[in-house]
């Protein structure tokens, strides 16, 4: 377990090191919609969302932890006090690695031991696994395995607690005796089990997680085998005092439910809030019992919950989580949606406050886009672009994706645009069209993905556009020095020099870009499954042509054996005349390469700097957009990925001209070059030695929480790092250049 604790801080730290010397989380940019400032417009959307609460710094105050079903990702928001007092929640950027790295399909926050700290009950193979909180305000955030698979007694047979890796159990105190129980549908699918925790009964406190089925047929209701209606009052099976076999396997049905198990009308009596797959309504079940464990039935089911308000209607399989969001001491319910890829996700998170108490809730609808509001968000699998749209000398902002929910399962592809209207020091992005050129009933189905360049020498800027068919297709700007103006026709389904009409086989993401540095744009296009295409342009300034020179240029294929999807999204850049590559991919990271001008042609292969650069990961389908975009040359790099929404991210200054410099001075940071030692330390002292020729250098050390514990200072050939005053762990000693520029890191444990 201690391996598994050092290893996952340390790749989480390790990240945000790279970050901090490379491009930086940046969220300074303001983004409008009509005159209100988003509050989260970097905070890179969501699609479906599970809910949680708990103290992620420590502080005493609960911050939101946010779990997205859409490739496990993991978000938090911190809640903090604005100017005037008032409390608000501020985005946490890169804190995926702050969690077990098997946290997946869901996710829930529970203090199942009553020691103040939230743990995490997520997936474990055919039921539920368990992590226990063991941070404290020294260490920050830290988890512990409690349990790899949660086991029940079921009629006498010990066996996993079963949970479908769809589903989402309520895992609540059922009979208050201050454990946490479980409420999970049976693997058939329609009737809901109890296993109880018997941790109090056996040992008088509530830290074991020790299971019997209490009842296999809770609430004495059932769904209907054909569609999410319940039954109430079942007697068949066990519903009617009778018993089951473990795990049947036949007579299945179970597709998908999600359970929020609280006392709805303050009898202290367990109701329940159900969610059903491929449904948009949640059922509310009162439960008839007078007190805790009588097997009560379920008396009255409410399929329009709440009904005093606008019910649930969410598209599709809506969830329940019943927790504060808006900081007035009293529990909301907050409602996202848990079916991955065929569901809403981009207006996905119901909003209900709670105008009653935490012991007799009253909901009253509010939004269906809660915090996605506040955020750039567009659906699933963002890309953004940056271009003068309206020809003022600033660039704006397209945000293309993979596609948007359409109820009932269908999706389309929109694009939308913000006009920068700040100014050449202080980027403002200001919404103006959700559906930019229409693309959404252009017929050319998903994954709408433009570039842009001058192909006719007129002085504009002409788009191509890439689509889910692999093909692209050309818009020529007739706008001149004004606003885009694509009123010609556009030519569909584009040919190259030898009339062949282009087609990368799926999802085509083109950019145009001189590749060869003779003048002229040339056409590079990522893909699905494969490498990238590379057209150059034989034509001229004023008539484009495209020869296709290979269908795996620099032998970038991002594909896998168990993976063959890459969703390539390449972004050139030309920084002191040397080329360099940087490419969004499936798998949510961003990979760079070097030595491009050597091998353009006769199927060289570039050289892979990084696999992870710049410790970016969205999770899913990243796309970076690299661009000056103010007049003081800083680069920004504009990343959309899986949930959505966008991160910004902006160019350390101590590491300006940031993409030669910092990339090669990972080369210098070799083991060869410097090494710490002893390490790991039990006295704490460390010994740092350089190698003699290197330049003069300043090293610094940092906890892992960031704090400097060893202020910067010169080493000359050796210097010895003391941390005897401080606590056994894992530290960075950091190495800077005399200018400031980011040369390597290592980590150093102490270890007693």
């Amino acid at each position: 377990m201690m391996k598994f604790l050092l290893a996952a801080l340390w790749t989480g730290f390790f990240g945000t090191v790279w970050s901090q010397f490379g491009f930086i989380y940046n969220d300074s940019i303001v983004v409008k919609f009509g005159g209100d400032t988003l509050a989260l417009p970097w905070a890179g959307g969501f699609n479906h969302a599970q809910f949680s609460s708990f103290d992620f710094d420590f502080d005493g105050e609960e911050d939101l932890f946010i779990f997205d079903r859409s490739a496990n990702q993991i978000r938090v928001l911190q809640r903090k006090l604005d100017g005037a007092g008032i409390p608000r929640y501020e985005y946490v950027h890169g804190v995926r690695d702050k969690f077990p790295e098997d946290v997946r399909y869901r996710a829930a926050l529970v203090d199942y031991n009553n020691d103040g700290k939230p743990d995490l009950f997520t997936y474990g193979i055919g039921g539920v696994k368990v992590y226990r909180n063991t941070g404290n305000p020294t260490d920050g955030l830290q988890w512990e395995l409690a349990s790899n698979l949660l086991r029940t007694d079921y009629l006498g047979t010990n066996s996993n607690l079963y949970v479908s890796s769809i589903d989402i159990p309520a895992i609540v105190d059922v009979d208050n005796d201050g454990d946490q129980d479980i409420l999970t549908f049976h693997l058939g699918g329609q009737r809901v089990e109890y296993h109880k925790n018997v941790s109090m009964e056996n040992y008088g406190v509530p830290d074991s997680l020790e299971f019997v089925l209490m009842n296999e047929c809770w609430g004495q209701f059932v769904e209907d085998e054909s569609n999410n209606s319940v039954i109430l009052y079942a007697t068949d099976g066990p519903c009617g005092g009778g018993t089951s076999v473990p795990n049947p396997e036949k007579n299945l049905r179970h597709a998908g439910s999600c359970l929020l198990g609280l006392d709805l009308d303050q009898d202290d009596v367990m109701d329940l809030v159900l969610g059903d797959v491929a449904h948009t309504n949640l059922t509310a079940l009162i439960n008839s019992g007078t007190a805790p464990n009588q097997n009560s039935p379920m008396e009255s089911a409410d399929p329009s919950f709440p009904s005093n308000t606008t019910p649930v209607d969410l598209s599709v399989f809506p969830c329940s989580f019943y927790l504060d969001v808006d900081h007035d001491g009293v529990k909301d319910m907050v409602v996202g949606t848990n079916a991955a890829g065929v569901a809403q996700n981009k207006s996905s998170i119901a909003y209900y406050k709670n105008l009653g108490t935490n012991d007799a809730p009253n909901f009253s609808y509010v939004q269906n886009d809660f915090l996605q509001e506040e955020m750039i968000e567009n659906g699933r699998g963002s890309i953004p672009v940056l271009v003068d749209l309206n020809g003022d000398g600033l660039k704006d902002l397209l945000v293309a994706t993979n596609y948007r929910y359409k109820p009932i399962l269908e999706k389309e592809s929109r694009i939308m645009s913000f006009y920068n209207t700040g100014t050449n020091l202080n980027p403002v992005f200001t919404f103006v069209d959700d559906d930019w050129m229409g693309f959404s009933t252009s017929g050319l189905g998903l994954r709408v993905v433009p570039t842009f360049g001058d192909l006719d020498d007129d002085g504009d800027l002409d788009m191509m556009v890439g689509t889910e068919t692999g093909h692209v297709h050309y818009y020529e700007n007739t706008g001149g020095s004004g606003p885009m103006n694509f009123s010609t026709p556009p030519v569909l389904q584009f040919q190259d020099n030898q009339g062949a009409i282009i087609n990368v086989t799926g999802f085509s993401t083109p950019n145009l870009f001189d590749i060869d540095n003779d003048g002229l744009l040339d056409l590079v296009i990522g893909r699905r499954i494969g490498g990238m295409f590379y057209y150059r342009n034989i034509g001229s300034a004023a008539a484009a042509s495209f020869e296709l020179v290979t269908d795996n240029f620099g032998n970038v294929n991002l594909s896998t054996p168990l993976n063959p999807e890459s969703y390539a999204v390449p972004q050139f850049i030309r920084h002191n005349d040397t080329l360099n590559l940087f490419v969004g991919n499936r798998s949510g990271t961003i990979h760079y390469y070097k030595d491009l001008e050597s091998n353009l042609f006769d199927g060289g292969t570039f050289t892979q700097i990084s696999a992870g650069y710049s410790g970016i990961n969205t999770g899913g389908f990243s796309a970076p957009f690299i661009t000056q975009l103010t007049e003081d040359s800083a680069y920004y790099m504009f990343v959309g990925g899986d949930l959505g929404g966008l991160w910004n991210f902006k160019a350390d200054p101590f590491s300006a001209p940031i993409i030669d410099d910092t990339l090669s001075l990972l080369n210098w940071s070799k083991e060869s070059e410097w090494t710490v030692f002893p390490n790991p330390s039990a006295s704490g002292k460390f010994t740092l030695a350089v190698d003699a020729s290197s330049p003069e250098i300043f090293m610094e050390v940092t906890d892992l929480l960031g704090r400097v514990v060893s202020s910067r200072k010169p080493v000359f050939g050796e210097a010895v790092i003391d941390l005897s005053n401080q606590h056994n762990g894992i530290y960075l000693v950091q190495l800077f250049s005399v200018s400031g520029n980011f040369l390597g890191s290592k980590k150093l444990i102490k270890q007693e």
